[in-house]
Order: C-alpha cells, then structure tokens, then sequence
C-alpha cells in the first residue's frame, strides 16, 4: 500500500514552524509497513489544497493530511476536502454537543465559530480528538483511504495512535513489520558504510538505513514478512554481525541515549561523577542531569569558562595556562583532577576547546577539543577536532565526553 502526507499551512511553507508532524506520521507508517512515496506541503489556499489532495489521491491508496481544521477563515482545509470529493458538508449536532461540552469542562464559554467545527464532508467519519475541539477526518472513496488530521502536534499524534494505527492494523496490512535501532558514536557514515557494504549484497531480507548526526549515526534494521517470528529471527541474526563489527562504536538500542547508558553504567558500579566545564559552558552537566534519578551519581558540575575560573577554583597554577594554553592537554587533565578533588567524587570529567567560529589558530585550529578524565588511580586525556559551526562543535564534544565514560567503564582503561 502506497502513502502520501500532506501537510497544510502558511506557517510551515514559510518556515515559521518546523513540520514535526510529517515526520511523526511518516515514522508510524513506516512501521506499519507502508510505502511512502510523497511528502507535500500547501499553503492556506483552497484551491492549492484541493489540488494537493486530489493530486495524492491519484497516486497513493492512503493520504493523511495535517493542519487547517480549525474553525478560524484560514482553517481551510474542510473546503478543499468537499470541494476535490465533490461531496457537500453536513452539520451535526452530536459533534456540536461535543464541542460545547469539551468548552464548558474547562470553563469557557464556547465562541459561536466554533461551531463551524461540527461541519463534515457528506459520509465522513469523524475522529474523536480528546485534546482539542476539532475531531479528525476518515472518508473512504472505493479502495482510497483519506484522513484529515488537527495540525496541533498532541492532537494529531492522540488521534493518529487510538483511531488511525489500530485501523490500519486491523484492516489494511497483511505482513508484520519488525524494526530496530542500533546507535553509535565514535564512528563516520563512511566507516560504518564500507563495513557494512558486504552484507547488503547478500540476499538477507533486512533493509538497513543509515540516520546520522551530530551525536552519532543510527542504524535502522527492518524487515517486512508474514512470520513475526522469522522476521525477529533475521534481525537478530543481522544485528550479531553487526555487532561483532562494530560493538565498541554501539552504546544503545532504539531511544535509548547515552546519557541513559552512562548512567546505568554508573548507578550498576555505584561510581560518582563530577564535572569542569569550559567550550561546552554546563552543557554536559545538562545532559546528565536529563535523566531521573542522576542525582544518585552525578554530584555537581563547574563552568570554567575563564582562566581566571580555571585558576581560582579547580587551582590550576597559572604557569600551566601560561606554558601550554587553556586548550591543551595538561589543563584538561588538571580541570578533571580538580573538580573531582574539589566536589571528591569518584570520577572527574573535563572539556576545554575552541567552539569558534573565532579563536582558532594554525596551530589550535575551530574544533579542537581535550577532554579530560581522574579517577581512583589516574588521569588522562583525548584529543579531537570536531567539523560544524558552534553548535555542531558542542554537541559532539557532549557525546564524545559521555562516550569517553562508556567506554572507560567497559573497558577499564583510555580507548580509542
């Protein structure tokens, strides 16, 4: 079965707003084993939107279409439903009733255009929408499937799980889906890619994809078959192979993030943490602190992010500074002794570097990093320069400071 998504609104055309919601629905149909072959976005328009749906209708079996259903003049989307199913609206009162209640629970007094709400295209399925006033959409023409969707993220995604995925399931496919994150860090698209290559000219039924970013690259396994047992089978025996690849660059499965990772990792050895921070300003200390409970490993954390700081409160002599510069390896090691003397916790964790897009030299280039580790019995640090802008930079120095701890812990020593 083919898919299209249409999304619908001057705000997403004119990047006012991000379109999150194209990218969630495309997820669950894709998990649902559908193909989807276009993704769409109009504008306010009537007449674009009507030749948006009837232009997907001729090319897909199944259309969701999101934003513009509200009661306001630029919720169009109603109007250009009727108008490319050549089908008029039809007031009704159940779905008026409904509205005026969801008012009434919080106290409001109901807006009498919102009663353009309980407006549907003639044989149209309304779509219960718990969060909002207006319900979705379904209209079924001969084996086309069409549904209209809320454009606000929790609205459309509530109606998308209770109504239109159990739907789908229960009426539409045939074969289970399985699919399965592997994430990793440490490692470039490339280097996965080349490794890999091998196994994709094999005739496994495992379809894999490659999702990079600044944090890492993911890797999506999926297969499509009538047996959800096979299709488990083969992604375990594609996922063992890859790991026997790349185990070391692999520090999660599906959502989980490495911050989650670390600090399972810290919690299980009952370890404490402590960090000095200069290029990334807190930002780790973020990243840690994300997780519940991290308060029962992670101690406390310093931005550093002047020399002046560095000296006065981790008491790293000034000569050091002086000698080898804020961004070298001796001030790294000295930053992660210090907090971890300072907060006396088990491990102490540092980063110092150049973000830019200023203060780079030949010698000390935009990108450079040290990130510094103490523990128990000694101390080190990791060199990197890092691509990007600013932001890029910052991340990857994040992720690359949390997998440095990973892999500490895994391995027992300084990796690689």
């Amino acid at each position: 079965m083919k898919a299209e998504i249409i999304t619908i609104g001057d705000e997403i055309i004119h990047g006012e707003i991000l379109d999150n919601n194209s990218a969630y629905i495309g997820e669950k149909l894709s998990e649902s084993g559908l193909e989807i072959i276009f993704k769409t976005s109009v504008g306010d328009d009537v007449k674009r939107i009507t030749e948006a749906i009837r232009l997907s209708l001729e090319r897909a079996d199944l259309v969701i279409a999101t934003g513009g259903l509200g009661p306001t003049n630029d919720d169009l989307t109603k109007k250009a439903i009727v108008k490319a199913f050549k089908r008029n609206l039809v007031f009704h009162e159940d779905i008026l009733k409904k509205v005026e209640e969801g008012f009434k629970r919080r106290g409001i007094k109901m807006p009498k255009i919102n009663q353009n709400q309980a407006l549907l295209p003639q044989g149209a399925k309304a779509l219960p929408n718990q969060y909002g006033s207006a319900p979705g959409i379904f209209l079924q023409e001969g084996k086309k499937l069409f549904f209209a969707l809320p454009g606000v993220p929790l609205e459309m995604r509530t109606i998308m799980e209770n109504e239109i995925l159990p739907f789908l399931k229960t009426k539409v496919m045939s074969k289970v889906v399985i699919q399965k994150i592997l994430r990793t860090t440490g490692i470039i698209e490339s280097a996965l890619y080349v490794n890999i290559e091998p196994l994709l000219k094999t005739k496994s039924p495992v379809k894999i994809a490659f999702l990079p970013g600044y944090s890492g690259v993911d890797l999506k396994l999926r297969v499509t078959s009538e047996s959800e047992d096979l299709a488990r089978l083969n992604i375990q025996e594609f996922e063992k192979k890859l790991r026997e690849m790349f185990n070391e660059y692999i520090y999660g499965e599906d959502k989980k993030t490495i911050e989650e990772v670390v600090g399972e990792k810290l919690m299980s050895k009952r370890k404490t943490i402590s960090v000095a921070e200069s290029c990334t300003a807190g930002l780790i200390c973020a990243k840690f602190t994300n997780v519940p409970g991290s308060s029962n490993y992670f101690m406390s954390g310093i931005t550093t992010y002047s020399n002046k700081a560095k000296i006065e409160l981790l008491k790293i002599p000034e000569e050091i500074i002086e000698e080898y510069g804020a961004v070298s390896e001796q001030v790294a090691i000295l930053m992660a002794e210090g907090v971890r003397k300072l907060i006396r916790t088990d491990y102490g964790l540092s980063a110092t570097g150049i973000a830019g897009p200023t203060g780079g030299t030949e010698e000390k280039p935009v990108g450079l990093v040290y990130l510094g580790f103490a523990h128990e019995n000694d101390s080190f640090a990791q060199k990197f320069i890092f691509g990007g802008d600013r932001q890029a930079i910052r991340e990857r120095t994040i992720q690359a400071a949390l997998n440095l701890i990973r892999l500490f812990m895994e391995y027992g020593a300084p990796h690689n």
